[in-house]
This record gives C-alpha cells, sequence and structure tokens, in this order.
C-alpha cells in the first residue's frame, strides 16, 4: 500500500472517529451451516481443493534473508523446505531424502548442505544430490534423484509456492489486488524474534476468521490489545483475500498536522488474510505470520505464529520492546482467541447449536465464507435443511 493510499485511509478513519459510526457491510446477515466446521467429508474436499492445489504464501522473505538459509516448515501435512542458494535465490522442496524419504531439517539455520540421517545421502541448497555414501551400490539409478523442487516465486517480501511439482505459478494473478495493499510495507526488512507451534483443537477456518474480524475485539481482549484500537474497523475485499483495517488511538493526532509529517504507517495496521489459510500482519512496531494448516480430523490444525521486528541491527531497547510485543501477541493469539475459537469447535461438534450467524460487522468473515462455498460447490441451504432434519425430534410409532 502506497503512501497516498495510506493518507486516503486514516482520512477515512478519521471521518468515522468524527461522526462516531463503525463500519457495516452491504450484505445483510445470513444463516449457514455447522458443517463448514465439522463436517469430514466437506473437510476432505476442502483439503484436497484448497491445500494440495493451490499456490500458498508459505512464509516471509525474511525467513531465509541470507545465501545459505533454509526454513523447514509444512502445507497440510507436505513438508517443505526453503532455501537460499548461493546465487541468492529462493527455493522450495519437498523435505524428503530421495533414498528413503526421511526429512531432512528441520526449523531454521543457515547451512549449504543438507545430510540425511539415515544414510548420509546429501543435498545442495539448489537441491542437487551431491553424496551418497557406498555409490556403486546404487549404479544406474541415481539420475535425475535431486530433491523433488516446488514452483516458487518471490516477490514484495513474500514467498509463494504451488504444493505440486508441475503447478502453475502467477504471483500477479494470484494476489490480485492484495499485492497493491501489502506493497510499500518493505516485508524484506523484517527480524525474526519468535514462533509459537501447536496442534490446536480447532477447525482451521477459525484462526483465518479470528485475524479480519474486529467485532469481537472489545469483548474478548479487554485488558489486552483491546485498549490499543478503536471501533473504527475498515474491511477491504481483495476477492479471495482480505484486509482488517484496524485504528490505533494515535490517529487522532493526525488533525494536528500536515500531511507530509503523518508517519509513514498513519497510526493503523493491516492484518492481510491470504487464500486460503496465511495471515500476515504488519503495524509500526511489529508484524506476525500464522498459517492454520489443516490436520487429519475437521476439528483439528497445525498451527504456526511467527512474530517478526523491523530492521537487521536492533538496539537493545528495541529488542526488550520486541520480545514484550511479541510475548503479548502470542498469548493472545493462545490464551484468548484459540480459547474461543476450541471452544467454539467443541460446542459445533456436540451439537450445541444448530446453525451460525455472520454479521455486518463481520463482512470479511462472510465473504470468505461465501468464497470457500462456491469453490466446492456448497449449497447452504441444503445443508442447512440437513442439518435441521437431524436435530428434529422423531415422531412416535
Amino acid at each position: 500500500m502506497e503512501r497516498a493510499r495510506r493518507i486516503a485511509i486514516a482520512k477515512q478513519l478519521l471521518d468515522m472517529i468524527d461522526r462516531d459510526v463503525t463500519e457495516y457491510g452491504e450484505e445483510p446477515a445470513w444463516e449457514a451451516d455447522i458443517g463448514r466446521f465439522t463436517d469430514k467429508a466437506r473437510f476432505l474436499k476442502e483439503k484436497e481443493e484448497f491445500f494440495h492445489n493451490r499456490p500458498q504464501v508459505i512464509a516471509y522473505t525474511a525467513d531465509i534473508p541470507n545465501n545459505g538459509d533454509y526454513y523447514a516448515t509444512e502445507l497440510a501435512g507436505k513438508p517443505i523446505l526453503l532455501t537460499r542458494g548461493k546465487d541468492g535465490k529462493a527455493r522450495a522442496f519437498l523435505n524428503a531424502c530421495r533414498h528413503r524419504g526421511v526429512q531432512l531439517a528441520e526449523g531454521c539455520g543457515h547451512g549449504h548442505t543438507f545430510t540425511c540421517p539415515y544414510h548420509a545421502w546429501t543435498f545442495n541448497s539448489h537441491g542437487d544430490l551431491i553424496g551418497v555414501p557406498s555409490r556403486d551400490a546404487f549404479e544406474g539409478v541415481l539420475n535425475d534423484r535431486g530433491l523433488v523442487a516446488l514452483p516458487v516465486h518471490e516477490e514484495i517480501g513474500l514467498i509463494l509456492i504451488h504444493p505440486q511439482p508441475d503447478g502453475a505459478l502467477d504471483f500477479d494473478a494470484f494476489m490480485g489486488p492484495m499485492k497493491d495493499v501489502m506493497a510499500g510495507y518493505h516485508y524484506e526488512n523484517l527480524r525474526f524474534i519468535k514462533e509459537f507451534r501447536t496442534k490446536a483443537r480447532i477447525n482451521w477456518k477459525h484462526a483465518v476468521d479470528g485475524g479480519v474480524e474486529g467485532y469481537h475485539v472489545p469483548f474478548l481482549h479487554p485488558k489486552t490489545v483491546g485498549p490499543m484500537t478503536l471501533p473504527q474497523f475498515l474491511h477491504l475485499d481483495c476477492g479471495l483475500h482480505h484486509t482488517l483495517i484496524t485504528t490505533q488511538p494515535d490517529i487522532v493526532k493526525l488533525k494536528d498536522l500536515p500531511e507530509d509529517e503523518w508517519p509513514e504507517y498513519c497510526n493503523f495496521s493491516t492484518t492481510n488474510a491470504i487464500f486460503p489459510n496465511t495471515v500476515v500482519g504488519v503495524g509500526e512496531m511489529i508484524a506476525f505470520f500464522q498459517r492454520s494448516d489443516p490436520g487429519n480430523e475437521p476439528g483439528e490444525c497445525d498451527y504456526i505464529f511467527r512474530v517478526y521486528g523491523w530492521g537487521h541491527n536492533p538496539t537493545e531497547e528495541e529488542r526488550q520492546r520486541d520480545d514484550y510485543v511479541a510475548d503479548l501477541l502470542i498469548r493472545v493469539a493462545m490464551d484468548e482467541d484459540m480459547k474461543v475459537q476450541s471452544n467454539s469447535q467443541v460446542m459445533m461438534e456436540a451439537g450445541a447449536v444448530p446453525s451460525l450467524l455472520f454479521g455486518r460487522r463481520e463482512q470479511n468473515v462472510s465473504r470468505m465464507h461465501r468464497n470457500y462455498d462456491r469453490l466446492i460447490g456448497h449449497d447452504v441451504e441444503a445443508a442447512l435443511a440437513a442439518e435441521r432434519g437431524r436435530t428434529l425430534p422423531q415422531a412416535a410409532e
């Protein structure tokens, strides 16, 4: 998002504050089936359609900033290895030795080679097989045994991959209007601080939903991030992707400053949901990267939350501040957001509610769920009717 657009958004927010209004979506509230969070057949269809056959934003440039850096992660159960080679290019591979399939790397680190712990087959950061003990024992079968490469594209500080080796990858087509929203924030200048990973007791969509609606903020976070925000949220529709603009109380100070003195971020932050499940947030002090990959059942996911600070050479004071804010964000995500999301998941699985509602202050969530339904051909009314039929009392014989 270039500066002129940030200024325009800040003016819109200031006008909303002056009029003491909040943003409501144009579409009416609607009822949805709980099967979108609990149904196994739908879950498997989503996993195949959204995660195994479409591009994914898998990391920031900041996760592998230097030549020789690597980052091992996952995508819906597929082990992924990101590397930055000696030529400075980002590459993506399936994180599995071509001998017996053993995982080669874990976490983040630096090194130009990867040696399998099982039989010491060795690959370089470009994916080439460069070492095989007793090589003559494999005569005739070692051609084209480098790591399985995945399509990858790096731009505006983001790393996009396709989970299929022969998948088509078009960054501009995939990002659409979201590219302009995210451009200009210089994600390449981020510095990794810390992460939290867990097997979460939620459907993967819960974590995405919670990131892009502000309706819940003053109620769920009254003593943490709630006081850091105003009720004037904006919701940007970028097709399959969505942005939540969060307003900081200090934005009112801009009224007393000429526009050329307004700070870079104009006292608001953005949280961006990139289809299907990547949520990236950026503000003046800190940024985060969240993924919630589907597990083996509808009510579980592999959750990753990584926090970043700005600048590669922080002062000690900046480090302490970044650590404090990172701990706060992780605590909010785990102890507040995920706590209620898990409760919601368990209640739906128990049949405690027959359906769900999406209101006009949950514009992004509503649009995302309509997109999910459209892409898998889901008939909401038919699903609601089926759920009502299952909950009706049986007539006496």
